[in-house]
Formats: C-alpha cells, structure tokens, sequence
C-alpha cells in the first residue's frame, strides 16, 4: 500500500512537472541558470561630471521607464564602454521602448553629442533577449593612437595661444579664431560623401581641422569641443538635420558657438573670419538663421 502511495505521489509529480514545465523552466533559468547581474566595468578617461537636463549618469541598471533606459545609454557611451548589458525591471516589459529607441538614430545621436568627443561612436547596435537582457555595442570614432596624436597637438596649441590670466572668453576666442584661420572648409566632401579625400583629410573629425586644415561642421565642433574641455568649460554638440554646432556654458548662461558658420565660403576663394555665430543666445541665433539651425528644443533643454 505505502509503495503504491509512494508511486501515485512520484507519478502525481511528473504530472505536474510536465504540465508545467515551461514555466519551472523559465523560473530555473531566471534564478540560477540566467542571473540578473550587471557588471559595472570602470569608467574610461573623458568621463563628464556635470549633469545636463535630458540625460544624466546613473548607477541603477534595472530601468522601469523608458527615460531610464535613455540615461543608461548615455551612462555606456559617457563612460566609454564598448559593450554593456542590463536588465530591465520585472515589472517592466522594456522590449518596445528598446526596439524604438535602437531604431531612432537621430535620437541616438542627439545623445552622442552630450559626450566628450573621444567616447562618441561611429556605430551602435542595441538588442533585446526574451529576458530583458538588453545589451549595447559601441564602436567609437576615434582609435587610441588617434586620440593620443591629437591630445598632443591640442597641448602644443593651448601653450601656444593660451594665457591662464585670460578670462574663459578670451580663451574660447582664441581658439575659435585659431581652428578657424588655419582650415578651410571641405566642400568636395560635402557634396560628394564618397570622395575619396575623406579617409586622407579626416574632415568629419578634431583631426581635419586641427591636421589637415580641412573640416566639416563635425570637425570645427569636435576640435572646438576638445579645447573646450581642456579648459573644464561645459558643454556639449547641439545638432539639427544637416548641421551640428557648440553649445557652452559661460558666466552662467549657455551660448551657441559655431565655427563652421564664422567661417564662411566666399566665391573668390578668400578666407573670412567672423565671429556673428559666436557665442550667443538662443534667439539671436533663430533671428540669424532657421535653416540649419533648427534644433530639437525638448532635448537640448539648456538652450531655454
């Protein structure tokens, strides 16, 4: 009797563990097979401190709304990471917010442009598992031995031009007229993407300008950006469609800076230095230009 017992228990068992296997399943390979933990790898150099209104650096990795998710992508690419992974919170199904946002590439790089240059990235990739283990790829724009040739000129530059007596407004100008008096802007490039220039003047980044003497609007500003930073001045890239600029911060206000646009092309070759797009408020630049200088206002809230 006690074995037939012992049986119809045994049998009673492997009845429900088969009627329910799917979800003991699920439950093992959350808890012991499939751990929810993050490694936290150390932050990289040109790591920012200070925070700005529409992302900031976290240290909570479950995230349980999609504003979450957005601080942790700026979080990876702030640090430098080149990968990462995290895990939304059980009661959040983050799959769609993550999908959405792996799909926005202009929201993507508006976050790119909160970062130091040197962490921004070339590529980026963000996917999802049935577990909600969202895990990040970074591919950065600037190498190692780029960053160390162009940290070096940057140096020789800012001894070369820069007093410490002079006020953070002289520096900026500066450095602004010096990017701006040695580089032209590359107009081959520009209308044709493919042309092969691009690989020998690097126009697109701090080391057109700073080089080769050619650049594109992402060259001026990440060359700008690197002096700016030098200087421990805040402040980050601010884009719309087709162009990107500076934005910084300086005796308590924030002011556009845009080195491409005080540069301009003239039709007799001659080099020109203004400073009309220098350092001003958000309205007088709309009252300069609102072609490309059309910018999303609910991201870049220091504009305001």
């Amino acid at each position: 009797m006690k074995r037939l017992l012992k049986n119809l228990i045994v049998l009673c068992i492997c009845i429900g563990i088969l009627y329910y296997r799917k979800p003991i399943a699920t439950y093992l390979y959350k808890n012991f097979i499939f751990k929810k933990e993050v490694i936290v790898p150390e932050v990289i150099s040109y790591h920012k401190d200070y925070a700005f209104a529409y992302v900031q650096d976290t240290n909570d990795f479950y995230p349980k709304t999609k504003s979450d998710i957005l601080n942790i992508i700026y979080t990876i690419l702030n640090a430098g990471w080149d990968s990462f992974s995290f895990y939304c919170s059980e009661d959040y199904d983050c799959s769609s917010d993550v999908n959405t946002i792996a799909k926005d590439a202009e929201l993507l790089s508006n976050i790119n442009n909160f970062v130091h240059p040197y962490n921004t990235y070339e590529t980026i990739s963000i996917s999802i598992n049935n577990f909600n283990k969202v895990t990040i790829h970074v591919t950065h724009q600037y190498t190692e031995n780029g960053i160390i040739e162009i940290d070096k000129k940057v140096n020789e530059i800012y001894e070369q031009i820069i007093q410490d007596s002079m006020s953070d407004y002289d520096k900026i100008k500066k450095v602004h007229d010096y990017i701006i008096s040695n580089t032209v802007y590359d107009q081959a490039k520009e209308k044709d993407p493919t042309d092969p220039r691009q690989y020998k003047y690097k126009s697109n980044t701090a080391y057109g300008p700073l080089f080769t003497g050619n650049a594109l609007c992402g060259g001026y500003t990440d060359a700008m950006a690197l002096f700016l930073e030098k200087m421990n001045i805040p402040n980050y890239r601010i884009s719309s469609e087709n162009h990107i600029w500076n934005l910084v911060y300086i005796n308590g206000e924030w002011k556009h800076l845009d080195l491409t646009w005080d540069d301009p092309i003239t039709s007799t070759g001659e080099s020109i230095l203004t400073h009309k797009f220098f350092l001003i408020n958000t309205t007088t630049l709309k009252n300069l230009d609102q072609t490309q200088h059309t910018f999303n206002e609910n991201i870049y809230l220091e504009t305001k």
